[in-house]
Parts: structure tokens; C-alpha cells; sequence
């Protein structure tokens, strides 16, 4: 996962990038900055000064683009959270023809690839952002949301095909993702700034949570559950 655009460099002369160029550039080196700011100094420490020394753009850049650090870091997350949650949509989708089990693993092999590839994105979005305030922890929510419904769709699918698969309620698959979030925190912490966590180990216990939810006795009397 990467926050910086494709073209960095800022050529001189005819082949100068745009007005427009420039600021998107600006823009992705600020969102990287804050990330790697946050994951090396912690949340509450990282300034404004930090994150425009790091990107090497000027005061006033940044603030065309943010009202603060905050903001910045909010869209730093939100814009991390939609490439980590793509990279396991298409991870999932490329084994569309495979049995239920498999596209689960496969979804989640992406979920901890993703953080184990982007140490500073892991420390950043996993650890500090619980101390960036309540607008950060609203949007973390709402991510969250977005994968507790794709993760109603893996199920709903799995129902399809195997009978013993029940389709889990909404809190039941907030509470499977919340649980794959809580283990994959506890390691990135454990593995601490700089360091590259391993998360591999994870992948088998958080297959047999969802696994475990997904086939089980289904009760009298249920909760109303996700797309059915």
C-alpha cells in the first residue's frame, strides 16, 4: 500500500508537471509524511512542522490542502483503509470459482498481508489512532462497517453453497471483525515502531473464528441477520 502518487518527481522546464501535478504530489507526500510521523513519534507527539520537514513541502502547501494535522491523518486513514480493504476485495475475487473456506483464507491472508507489507500503516492505523481523537475513531467505525459488509456477502454466498453455513448476524460479524482487528493489533504493538510485524501465525486462529461462526447450530430464535 502506498499514500504517495506515481509521479513524485518535480521536472523543470518543458516537461514541468502542473499546477495541478505539483499539488496532487504535495498532497501524497504530505498523506505518507503523517503516516510515518505518527508510526515513528506517536500521535499525540507528530506536529505540523513534523509531517511538512518529512514530505519537504512548505507550510502553506499544507494548509491548502488541511486544516490540521488531525484532518491530515484522517485522510491519511481513510485513504489507507480503502486500498487495504481492495487489496482483499480482489484477493477474494480472484478466487471467485473456489469453495467458500478458501476465498475466507484468501480474504484474510490479504487483511494481514497488508499491514505486514506496510509497517508504518500498521503502527499508524492499527495502534496510534486510538489516541487521535473521536473523529478518528467514527471513521474507523464506518471502515469498519464496509467490511462487515463484504464480509455479510462472503457469508451470504457461503450459505449458498453449503447448507451448513447459517448467514451471521450484524453484530456477529462486527464482533469477528473486531476480533481479527484486537489479535492483529496486539501483534502489530508487540512487534513496535520500525519493525515489521509478523502476522502470518494469525491467519489460521482468525480462519477459525469466522469458520466457527459461520457453522454452528442454528438457534430458535435468532437475531435478524445481514442480507436475509
Amino acid at each position: 500500500m502506498t499514500l504517495m502518487p506515481d509521479r513524485l518527481d518535480l521536472p523543470r522546464g518543458r516537461a514541468a508537471l502542473s499546477g495541478s501535478e505539483v499539488a496532487a504530489s504535495q498532497r501524497g507526500r504530505i498523506l505518507q509524511a503523517v503516516t510515518e510521523e505518527v508510526a515513528a513519534r506517536g500521535y499525540p507527539a507528530t506536529t505540523v512542522q513534523h509531517v511538512i520537514r518529512r514530505a519537504r513541502v512548505s507550510r502553506t502547501a499544507f494548509y491548502a490542502s488541511f486544516t490540521d494535522k488531525q484532518d491530515a491523518f484522517a485522510r491519511a486513514h481513510l485513504e489507507a483503509s480503502r486500498q487495504l480493504l481492495d487489496l482483499i476485495r480482489n484477493r477474494v475475487a480472484e478466487h471467485a470459482g473456489a469453495p467458500w473456506r478458501e476465498r475466507l483464507r484468501a480474504g484474510v491472508e490479504a487483511y494481514l498481508e497488508g499491514f505486514e507489507n506496510a509497517p508504518s500503516y500498521a503502527i499508524s492505523f492499527m495502534v496510534e489512532l486510538r489516541a487521535a481523537g473521536t473523529l478518528l475513531l467514527d471513521q474507523r467505525d464506518r471502515v469498519l462497517e464496509r467490511h462487515v459488509h463484504n464480509l455479510a456477502a462472503l457469508a451470504t454466498q457461503a450459505a449458498n453453497e453449503d447448507p451448513a453455513v447459517h448467514c451471521p448476524s450484524e453484530l456477529e460479524v462486527i464482533a469477528l471483525a473486531e476480533a481479527a482487528d484486537g489479535l492483529a493489533t496486539r501483534a502489530i504493538r508487540a512487534a513496535g515502531p520500525g519493525n515489521r510485524p509478523a502476522l502470518g501465525a494469525l491467519v489460521v486462529p482468525i480462519v477459525a473464528l469466522h469458520e466457527a461462526m459461520f457453522i454452528r447450530e442454528a438457534q430458535k430464535e435468532h437475531p435478524a441477520t445481514l442480507g436475509g
